[in-house]
């Protein structure tokens, strides 16, 4: 009698704790229009009254809705959520300062206030498991304490709400959840009693044995001690997480009159005090873009621009002013946000050395004028730019779109990437000294594939195999394109010491080598032709080569047998016709006298050393020759008149 009379006393000294679950909360400044979600319930920051301040808001559940005005200073309550509204600041933008009580957050369950949303994932006795996202932005917490963006977090989890003995039929309640000890039996088995405690959640019945523990719906209780069938004792928590959360300016600061703060991208300049504090926003460069006058009342000012939000806290007597500020980096302006050229290269492929076309697009995706936008074509890899390498754009405006077209030859066959195009454009920018921004875009990789090609020539040369001494003789090439494309191509010559070449109008010479550029489609052919003048006897040998940017495709040697005929005596005469410097490419007029008495003239470019000889030289030369000539002329005249 005396154990149940104690136990009773128990039972009488822990009702008053039943039921005191420890709320969860949040405190801080709220935008307008905001939201807040708890469970199923949505509470809506509908709008601020710039008079009194009085605050609209909605309460949404299910398909019911209620609309309620708020005065500064008071609260609403509705179920176990209490709503308490303390200060505005007011402008294009506002902000609240309210506090919201509310229940613990059960697992699977979200609450969202504005921009943050907080995720309870589990819960059990080693605490509570949270995600805590903003935007795309997201993070898991295990700890009790934590800081995320502009919230810090306070978390407590797995309360213990009962501790004792229940007697049957009595509950325990925690914000409207209910847990009854319904009944208990004992059981006689082979292997002893069984004493088995019933628990009732919502119309739903749990067996527990005495020494055990289970969840009970939103309670995990743990069966210690079944005394008789009537009482038994008791261990329960609470499955749900205490949150509270507390809203965390990204700036705190004092300033006097003519002091200022970088917040963000941006400069606030308090920029003096009367009646409260009159600040000003302004861009890197000075210049301002909002300006507020400040308050500590309950009904103040907010300086608000581009994400950037400001506030007083607190301002003494001497002017000197306590300011807050929060940063939304996601609605802080940016030229990148508005202004957007969209660029695209495409090509359906090519072959290899052949001129292949890539077409550019150019959109301008973004909501402001671009001006002056150069845009380049950067090759990668072996491609050459043969047309459309840069293109200037004076203006293209929202929506517009420009093509062009890009020439290139590609020096590779394969799946190639062969470059993408750069650009570069001025935009309007707020936060830019002078109001405008250079920006750069870039294309896609231009992917493409290339076939291979084949490049080929052959060469075939006719020419005498003996020639005499001073006599020419003709050498005839003829070049074909071998191959499946056209490549650019040189016929070199390399001339041997002593010949002299009559020059073709095709070819052109460096030192000894003579050079013919051709441009031979697939199948053609072309055939060349050289003079050449021997002036030593000898074996001479002409090498031939067609050379291209990828090689040497043919090559092939012509010796050519130079002979002086026995017993019969030659000379020849060298007479300079044109001065030029040594190692020069000079004309010569030369007279071959045999005993046959042929005398051959031609004009023929000497690619040999000849001697420079002084102008006055060449004239004491001349007159010497006069003078002989004179002589020889006077004697023939004597000599025909003597015959007579």
């Amino acid at each position: 009698m005396r154990k149940f009379m104690a136990i009773a006393a128990v039972i009488i000294l822990l009702f008053p704790l039943i039921g005191r679950v420890g709320a969860s909360s949040f405190t801080g400044w709220m935008g307008v229009p905001g939201v807040i979600t708890l469970g199923d319930t949505i509470i809506e920051l509908r709008d601020v009254s710039f008079d009194d301040g009085s605050l609209m808001v909605v309460l949404l559940n299910g398909s019911t809705s209620h609309t309620f005005i708020v005065k500064l200073g008071e609260s609403l309550t509705f179920g176990q959520t209490r709503l308490t509204y303390f200060r505005v600041l007011a402008n294009s933008e506002s902000l609240v300062l309210i506090k919201v009580n509310f229940s613990h957050v059960f697992p699977g369950q979200n609450v969202t206030f504005g921009d943050y949303t907080i995720s309870v994932l589990s819960v059990d006795s080693s605490g509570a498991k949270l995600r805590v996202s903003k935007g795309n932005e997201s993070k898991e917490f295990t700890s009790s304490d934590f800081t995320f963006g502009n919230i810090r977090v306070k978390v407590s989890a797995y309360p213990k709400i009962f501790e004792g003995y229940l007697k049957r039929g009595q509950n325990v309640s925690a914000y409207g959840h209910i847990l009854t000890f319904s009944n208990a039996t004992v059981e006689n088995t082979t292997g002893g009693f069984i004493e088995t405690v019933f628990f009732t959640y919502k119309n739903n019945t749990y067996p527990i044995e005495v020494g055990k523990e289970a969840n009970v719906g939103v309670f995990h209780v743990k069966v210690e001690e079944l005394v008789g069938v009537d009482y038994v004792k008791v261990v329960v928590n609470f499955i749900g997480a205490s949150i509270d959360v507390e809203t965390v300016p990204d700036l705190t600061f004092m300033l006097s009159p003519g002091q200022t703060q970088k917040v963000g991208p941006y400069i606030i300049s308090y920029d003096y005090y009367f009646g409260g504090a009159t600040v000003s926003l302004r861009n890197s460069c000075g210049e301002v873009l909002r300006i507020a006058k400040l308050s500590a009342d309950p009904i103040s000012s907010l300086l608000y621009y581009g994400g950037a939000a400001v506030g007083l806290e607190s301002i003494a007597s001497n002017g000197t002013a306590t300011f807050f500020a929060m940063v939304d980096e996601t609605k802080i302006p940016s030229v990148d946000k508005v202004a957007n050229l969209l660029i695209s290269v495409s090509s359906d492929g090519g072959k290899q050395y052949v001129p292949m076309t890539a077409m550019v697009t150019v959109q301008n995706t973004g909501t402001v004028d671009l001006s002056n936008v150069s845009l380049k074509f950067v090759p990668e890899g072996d491609v050459e730019i043969l047309s459309g390498k840069e293109l200037f754009l004076q203006r293209i405006r929202p929506s517009e779109k420009k093509t062009f077209e890009v020439k290139l030859l590609p020096h590779r066959s394969g799946s190639l990437t062969l470059g993408h195009v750069e650009a570069e454009a001025v935009a309007p920018s707020e936060l830019a000294c002078g109001g405008y921004t250079v920006l750069n875009f870039r294309s896609n990789d231009l992917r493409v594939s290339i076939e291979p090609s084949n490049i080929s020539y052959e060469l075939s040369v006719e020419a005498p195999n003996q020639v005499p001494i001073y006599h020419p003789a003709l050498i005839m090439v003829t070049v074909t394109n071998t191959g499946d494309v056209s490549v650019p191509a040189n016929l070199t010559v390399a001339l041997p010491q002593g010949v002299a070449v009559g020059l073709d109008d095709a070819f052109s010479s460096r030192g000894d080598i003579m050079i013919a550029p051709l441009s031979l489609l697939s199948g053609e052919n072309v055939t060349l032709s050289l003079k050449a003048i021997p002036y030593t006897e000898g074996t001479k040998e002409f090498i031939l080569r067609i050379e291209t940017p990828f090689g040497i495709m043919d090559s092939t040697v012509l010796n050519l047998d130079v002979t002086v005929s026995p017993g019969n005596e030659t000379t020849a005469d060298v007479i300079e016709t044109t001065a030029v410097p040594s190692n020069g490419t000079v004309t010569v007029t030369e007279t071959y006298t045999t005993t046959e008495t042929q005398t051959f003239e031609t004009t023929v470019t000497n690619v040999q050393t000849v001697p420079y000889t002084p102008t006055s030289a060449k004239a004491m030369w001349g007159v010497l020759g006069f003078v002989l000539g004179a002589l020889v002329i006077i004697a023939l005249a004597w000599y025909q008149a003597k015959k007579v």
